[in-house]
C-alpha cells in the first residue's frame, strides 16, 4: 500500500512541476507577443509571479485532480497497460478540470461563453500533466526490484 501511494504522490509531483513549465513556456511565448506587437510587457515581476501562481495551482490541484485521476486510471488498467492508464487519467482529469474551471468562472460572474471557454483551456492544461503523472507512478513501480513489487503488490 505504502509503495502504491508513493508512486503516485512522486507522479503528482511531477505533474506539479510539469505545471510551473508550461507556466514559464506560456509566459515566454506572451513576452515574445508582447515584444513583436510592441505592447506592455507586464513589468519585470510577470513571469516569476505567472511561474509562482501556476506552481500554487499545481499543488492545489495535486489532491483534487491529478492523484484520483491517477488512481482511476490505475484501477481502470486490472493488467497494468500503460496507453490505458493515460487514456482513462487525462480523460478523468480533463473532464475534472472542466468543471473545476466553469465552477470557477460562473462563481466569479463570468459570462457562460466565456466559462466555456475557460473550461476547455482548464482541460487543455492538464492534459499534459496527467500524462506525466501516469507515465511516472507507472514508471516508478518499474523501477522497483521484482522482489520488492511481489512482496508490496
Amino acid at each position: 500500500m505504502f509503495v502504491k501511494t508513493g508512486q503516485h504522490l512522486i507522479g503528482a509531483a511531477v505533474a506539479c512541476l510539469a505545471f510551473i513549465v508550461q507556466a514559464a513556456v506560456i509566459y515566454a511565448g506572451l513576452l515574445a507577443y508582447a515584444v513583436v506587437t510592441d505592447t506592455d510587457t507586464g513589468g519585470p515581476l510577470a513571469g516569476p509571479f505567472l511561474v509562482l501562481l501556476a506552481g500554487l495551482m499545481g499543488v492545489v490541484l495535486v489532491p483534487l485532480l491529478f492523484l484520483p485521476a491517477g488512481v482511476i486510471g490505475e484501477m481502470a488498467a486490472k493488467k497494468g497497460r500503460l496507453l490505458t492508464k493515460w487514456l482513462v487519467a487525462t480523460t478523468v482529469a480533463g473532464a475534472l478540470a472542466m468543471v473545476y474551471a466553469f465552477l470557477t468562472a460562473v462563481a466569479t460572474g463570468v459570462g457562460i461563453a466565456h466559462s466555456l471557454l475557460a473550461s476547455l483551456f482548464g482541460a487543455l492544461t492538464v492534459l499534459a500533466p496527467t500524462a506525466l503523472c501516469v507515465s511516472v507512478s507507472h514508471g516508478t513501480l518499474k523501477l522497483m526490484p521484482s522482489t520488492q513489487r511481489k512482496a508490496h503488490g
